[in-house]
Formats: structure tokens, C-alpha cells, sequence
């Protein structure tokens, strides 16, 4: 499951190269910006992490900008960069502005080479799926559920009562008897091959699970 998209980590780092008089770009202020998206998941379950990573250049040239100031590189920066990524501008301007200052910003002619990682971590729990009970593995289980074992069966003297599916007695066949929530009694194998044709009680036609949309959706008086 996927939780929302997490507050990126973003590392700029600017790079300046003094152009030379001989290159002719004056008052000239050269932008490459690298810009490299990267995603780190992280399997909760597991422990296990891949990344996938997204890079592009920007290469805007020979242009000419009043200033560094923030509010000149901001409209810059919004010119060539995609619409999405407009929101580095607040991350990029103050770390631009500060490197172009530093470098003698106004003497010289100057390239800045801007390189930027931006990094997600998304951490998610691998869901197994579980094969959906089949209606046989249901029926199992409930008729499991009225197992009645030799001592109680003896206790409640039906050891020579018959099984009216199959008609053999209760205590004698290998069969092991169980109990329905109607109190009926039956060998489970022969009350499964039952209720896999009908799902009534084959002495009092008590309802005793309900299907819906292919899918059993409750037992009735066999869940705890």
C-alpha cells in the first residue's frame, strides 16, 4: 500500500566558470541546469530498495539579466524550466544569487553550472494476495466446527442413530459425525457432499450458509 508522495530531499550544487573576454558574451550570465529525479522505494516487508532515477538538461545561452537578484533569476528560472519543476525556484534563487555574488558578479562574464537532485523515498508494505477460500474449503470448515468426538456422541446415546444422508450409524463408520447449528447430526463427509448441492439441512431444510456473488458470505450459526 502506498502511503502520499513524500517531501523530497534536494541537493543543489553550482558550479561557476569565468567566460573569457575572447567568447564575446558580454554582460551575458550562461544557465545549464541538470536536473535529476529520483525515487527510492522501500518495501517495509522486506527491507528491500530499488531506485529509478529521470535526468534533464536545461541549456538557456547568451542572454543578458539586469541583476542576480532574486527576483530576476526567479522569472528566469520560470521561462526555462517545466512547469512542474517551478517549485525548485524557491529551493534554486537564494543558492544561485549567493554563488553569482561571490563570483564576482558584474566584472565578469560568468557561466553557472546548476546541478540538481531531487529525492523521494516512498515506503510501502507488499500485500501477498490470499487465495479466496473455495466453497469446499467453507464447507470444511463449518462442518469441522460440529465435529461431535466418540465420548459425546456416546453421552448423548446416538451411537446407534443413522446418518440420514447415507444411512449407515453414527458410531460405527469411520466417518466422524457432526453437528449443525439446526442440532442435527450427520457424518461430515457425507454433510459436505450435501451442502456443495444444497445448503439446507437435509432433515429440517434450516438454511445454513448464504451465497452471494459466487462468494460465501456468511455461515450462519457456525462463525464464532
Amino acid at each position: 500500500m502506498n502511503g502520499p508522495i513524500p517531501e523530497p530531499v534536494v541537493d543543489i550544487q553550482v558550479q561557476v566558470t569565468r567566460l573569457s573576454p575572447s567568447e564575446e558574451f558580454t554582460n551575458s550570465r550562461r544557465f545549464i541546469i541538470n536536473t535529476i529525479n529520483k525515487e527510492i522505494r522501500v518495501n517495509l516487508t522486506t527491507g528491500d530498495q530499488t531506485q529509478t532515477s529521470e535526468s534533464f538538461t536545461y541549456y538557456s545561452t547568451n542572454f543578458s539579466l539586469p541583476s542576480f537578484s532574486h527576483h530576476d533569476i526567479q522569472s528566469k528560472l520560470q521561462n526555462i524550466l517545466h512547469s512542474e519543476e517551478h517549485w525548485l525556484c524557491d529551493r534554486l534563487v537564494p543558492k544561485i544569487s549567493t554563488t553569482a555574488i561571490n563570483s564576482g558578479f558584474g566584472e565578469n562574464d560568468i557561466e553557472l553550472t546548476v546541478h540538481v537532485t531531487v529525492t523521494y523515498r516512498r515506503e510501502y508494505v507488499e500485500v501477498i494476495p490470499v487465495p479466496a477460500e473455495t466453497l469446499l474449503d467453507v464447507l470444511r470448515r463449518v462442518v469441522l466446527q460440529g465435529r461431535i468426538e466418540a465420548d459425546e456422541l456416546k453421552s448423548l446415546n446416538m451411537e446407534t442413530e443413522s446418518c440420514s444422508i447415507c444411512l449407515q450409524s453414527l458410531g460405527s463408520s469411520s466417518k466422524i459425525p457432526s453437528r449443525m447449528s439446526c442440532s442435527h447430526v450427520f457424518h461430515d463427509s457425507c454433510l459436505v457432499e450435501w451442502l456443495l448441492r444444497k445448503n439446507t439441512c437435509p432433515l429440517c431444510r434450516t438454511v445454513l450458509y448464504d451465497v452471494s456473488d459466487s462468494a460465501l458470505l456468511s455461515v450462519i450459526g457456525t462463525e464464532e
